[in-house]
């Protein structure tokens, strides 16, 4: 059978857009770590939309402008503008918060912070994985203690085979999650057509019409700019200059609310971050409702909890809940899709097969083999640091079906946020079998894992897909785009590694505490042993029954107004910050729809894409001056 070639008139991801991308790789890796890891106020890789990947690349399209005007021949299209996004999203991710920088705050620390009070020569040293950690004194000094440099002999020695490992270690990562995404693509951005809120902002920045980009001439875009960047900028002056006085953007309810039961409702903020409204526009009505109503729902278990008198350690177990629902959601989003991903694997092992891997960034079975190659991979890489094999499947198989969630919530619903606060694989195994159970070398070589599953807040699986939906879009070459999306990977996790070496050895322990937070918590387990906790597991399966539950009545009454995806999005504590701007989204888009139509909606919604342009391009440049003048600054993100 002779295959159609649309795929020939599809833009080209070219040599010079991948030279581009590689030259601002490193300077927003170089950033990202200075603010999350060296000076701790901006933390861009906490969001699921990057707004310094989105500045550079507003500030790449406005330099394209002019050689769009006169040299169009020389001018970059929109293909290799979005793949220098591209580039830029996956780099930033891989050098994030709960990915490579976590784990690289553990490497020295169950040597460096060993202290007779806590005993971790003892409990650690004999198990730490010698080629995955860092126990030399002598270059441990330097990179706690600053006043250095990487750049000596001994340093580079000393840290050169764990950089190795685990760059390969996150690369396989990355590259499991990429073959992930291949069997799923088709099925979720071609034949179910999810909406991915989260790429509507790059694609009409981009988008070209008549030699020039129709999204920089709308008015409303610039009002809705012009309204955030105003805000951000008065409110970085202010904080500069504290006598000015600020625009406030919230107000904490929980002033009001200070005798039980209702003080059990604890944090309670009203915010109004223009950018949030803006993100939360784009989201799908019913989900906008679920988001808020959920929200409201966990305050109210925490009342009724406190009427009752109840006084349970950890109840209402919110995380508990939050990671059931997210393994209900990938329960759901297999098995409604099981034909179709039975069908690829049928194509893989050579069967007679409706699905067609043509156009897909591989070959399904080379997806297929890369998935079992690459779970292997991490499985024995987790038993040669300590671990039992048994531990590593488990840990490896529950982490990828979260990430599995986490993906399919962001194709549908593309929240600001998501994320598990400190209950993930780890802390569901001691809770099934208790700590005990595990060897004492286990839990120890355990503890880089405990650092980039502690909050899931960035992780690749869902840009990989986020990247293919764009390529769709805009008609690019996605097995040339798949291509691009793994060598950024790897370069950003090398970056990193060299970034947080070059600072650590400059300025000395930086994010120490991380590392600290991780082996503290392996120590309270080995000190003090835990025992099967029913209850937390209980809540895990309350959690995905109500996601059970909520699918049933979505797919069995077309009136049920709550979307499964925004329970555990609203569990998850930051999310106490956004609950006032998806109400206020969801008031403005549902006036807008029911009076205006559609027809209005998509007239108005520059004017919200604008107030999140306007906001992370003022919040960027408030980081950078940080930066510059080595003085804290504003902070627009505000949690």
């Amino acid at each position: 059978m002779e295959h159609p070639t649309k795929n020939d008139s599809k833009g080209d991801v070219t040599l010079r857009a991948v030279l581009i991308g590689l030259a601002l790789v490193p300077i927003n890796v170089y950033i990202v770590v200075q603010w999350e890891t060296v000076w701790n106020t901006q933390y861009p890789t906490t969001m699921t939309i990057f707004y310094n990947a989105v500045f550079t690349f507003l500030s790449l399209i406005l330099l394209n402008m002019p050689l769009k005007r006169w040299l169009p021949r020389v001018a970059l299209s929109q293909q290799e503008l979005l793949t220098v996004y591209t580039m830029l999203l996956l780099a930033v991710c891989v050098s994030g918060h709960d990915f490579s920088q976590s784990i690289f705050c553990t490497l020295g620390t169950a040597r460096w912070s060993a202290t007779p009070e806590n005993d971790w020569s003892n409990l650690f040293w004999k198990y730490l994985p010698q080629r995955l950690t860092v126990n030399d004194d002598h270059v441990l000094y330097g990179f706690y203690k600053g006043e250095s440099t990487f750049y000596t002999a001994a340093h580079i020695k000393g840290w050169l085979e764990p950089m190795v490992w685990w760059t390969l270690f996150l690369s396989v990562v990355a590259f499991t999650m990429f073959c992930m995404n291949t069997i799923i693509r088709r099925q979720w951005i071609e034949k179910e057509k999810l909406t991915y809120p989260l790429v509507h902002l790059p694609y009409e920045m981009s988008r070209e019409g008549n030699g020039h980009h129709p999204f920089f001439r709308n008015k409303l875009l610039w009002l809705g700019f012009g309204l955030a960047a105003g805000i951000n900028l008065i409110n970085g002056t202010t904080f500069l200059f504290p006598v000015l006085p600020q625009i406030p953007l919230g107000y904490n309810l929980n002033v009001y609310f200070t005798e039980r039961p209702f003080n059990a409702m604890g944090n309670f903020p009203v915010q109004f971050n223009p950018f949030a409204i803006g993100l939360a526009f784009a989201i799908p009505l019913d989900l906008l409702f679920s988001c808020w109503f959920f929200f409201l729902l966990w305050k109210a278990e925490r009342v009724v909890g406190s009427m009752a008198g109840i006084n349970m350690p950890g109840y209402p177990f919110v995380a508990q809940q939050v990671l059931g629902g997210y393994l209900g959601i990938a329960i759901v989003a297999f098995w409604l899709g099981r034909k179709p991903i039975w069908q690829v694997i049928k194509r893989a092992v050579g069967a007679r097969s409706d699905a067609d891997d043509f156009g897909e960034p591989i070959k399904y079975r080379t997806a297929v083999l890369g998935i079992i190659v690459g779970i292997s991979f991490l499985v024995f890489f987790s038993y040669q640091a300590g671990t039992t094999v048994q531990f590593g499947l488990a840990f490896f198989g529950v982490y990828f079906v979260i990430a599995f969630a986490h993906t399919r919530t962001r194709a549908e619903l593309g929240p600001p946020i998501h994320g598990i606060f400190h209950y993930g694989p780890l802390q569901l195994f001691i809770a099934m079998v208790g700590s005990r159970k595990l060897e004492s070398q286990t839990l120890t070589a355990a503890a880089p894992f405990w650092t980039f599953t502690k909050q899931f807040r960035n992780h690749p699986m869902p840009y990989m897909l986020e990247s293919f939906k764009l390529a769709d879009r805009s008609g690019m070459d996605i097995r040339k785009l798949g291509k691009v999306i793994m060598f950024s990977v790897v370069v950003g996790i090398i970056v990193t590694f060299w970034t947080f070496l070059q600072f650590s050895y400059k300025w000395g322990g930086i994010s120490e505490g991380r590392g600290i937070g991780a082996y503290t918590v392996i120590e309270r387990w080995l000190v003090r042993p835990l025992e099967p906790d029913a209850r937390s597991l209980s809540a895990v399966g309350i959690g995905a029954l109500v996601v059970f539950i909520n699918t049933v009545l979505r797919l069995r009454f077309l009136w049920w107004p709550l979307h499964p995806l925004a329970y555990p999005i609203t569990g998850y504590l930051p999310f106490e910050h956004l609950w006032f701007p998806f109400l206020i989204s969801w008031v403005v888009k549902g006036t807008i729809l029911r009076h205006g139509g559609i027809q209005t909606y998509r007239r108005t919604f520059p004017f919200f894409l604008g107030l999140v342009l306007g906001a992370f391009t003022i919040g960027s440049l408030w980081g950078i001056v940080g930066l510059v003048t080595g003085i804290p600054t504003y902070a627009f993100k505000r949690w």
